[in-house]
């Protein structure tokens, strides 16, 4: 049995891995400040420890454990990045350096999720790991900081770490958190169409985005850490497919049976405007590969979302 630590376990993507860390015989620490997070998230898992606390200043709870391994997934929205940019570098930088102390104090190997906005609007599609940065907002700026992190730990420490740059992920579970501005396209639009409300597109809605379902993203997280690599190396987990927000939304008619009226807003600043990422290094490396169709995907979202609002 190994001792994992996740931070931003209670969130979306958190709390699938940490469901699947516990299937799969492990035990499971959490820490989680529950910005963003949610204990409803975590109802099935009775069997892992939760500590409430933010990774800008690790509680010492944290270091009273001796880990295995750190899957470091807390961090602060892109969407709400330019309007609090300190709380951002808190976050998204000075966390990270709390948790790579942490792994080189324990000599144990960090799953670091980073953001494929890092690229900006690609120069070409689809994007592969050695596509030039270019971030828009200081999200991405902080993340970028942070795979440099990794990369100076290991040359410095050979403090261990592997970087996943994620696709759009969605799912169950995952839900808009306006206070956050956290307004994930799919439960978004699936969301406003099943409560009746208008959906709103930002843009034209020709912008494009890789749709990746959660439980691929666990599967791709947890072969990352079994895997040898610990160089602070650079994956992409995508689907390699590219889906348009106008597209999106009609197969969300199609799947909810009904169809409303749109509203029409002014495009997001720093938005990108196409994403579609390569997944072959991470299939070549530790076979990675996509299983969850987008309608399949979306389905169950809104099977999910039916017996939530219930």
């Amino acid at each position: 049995m190994a001792k994992f630590l996740v931070t931003g376990g209670a969130g979306f993507i958190g709390s699938h891995l940490c469901e699947q860390l516990v299937k799969d015989g492990n035990q499971v620490i959490i820490l989680d400040d529950f910005s963003n997070g949610s204990e409803e998230n975590l109802l099935n898992l009775t069997t892992i420890k939760i500590i409430r606390g933010s990774i800008t200043s690790l509680p010492n709870d944290i270091s009273d454990n001796a880990f295995d391994g750190i899957f470091h997934l807390a961090t602060h929205p892109r969407s709400f990045s330019l309007a609090d940019p300190l709380r951002d570098v808190e976050v998204n930088a000075k966390g990270m350096l709390n948790v790579l102390e942490l792994a080189k104090k324990q000599n144990i190997k960090v799953v670091f999720t980073s953001n494929s906005g890092i690229c900006g609007t690609p120069d070409y599609i689809p994007v592969d790991e050695s596509h030039k940065d270019k971030p828009s907002t200081p999200y991405d700026a902080n993340k970028l900081v942070s795979e440099y992190y990794c990369k100076i730990y290991h040359n410095i420490y050979q403090t261990k770490s592997i970087i996943f740059r994620l696709a759009t992920v969605y799912g169950t579970r995952q839900r808009v958190n306006v206070k956050l501005g956290w307004r994930p396209v799919v439960a978004t639009l699936i969301s406003d169409i099943h409560s009746g409300k208008k959906p709103t597109i930002n843009g034209t809605g020709n912008q494009t985005r890789d749709l990746i379902h959660v439980s691929d993203i666990v599967q791709g997280l947890i072969k990352g850490m079994n895997s040898k690599i610990e160089n602070a190396e650079k994956f992409l987990l995508s689907t390699g497919l590219e889906t348009s927000v106008n597209n999106l939304l009609k197969m969300i008619f199609l799947v909810v049976g009904k169809k409303v009226e749109i509203e029409q807003k002014p495009e997001t600043p720093g938005d990108i405007t196409r994403m579609c990422l390569s997944y072959e290094k991470a299939k070549k490396a530790f076979g990675f590969e996509p299983k969850i169709t987008l309608e399949n995907g979306i389905k169950d979202y809104y099977n999910w979302l039916k017996t939530f609002n219930n």
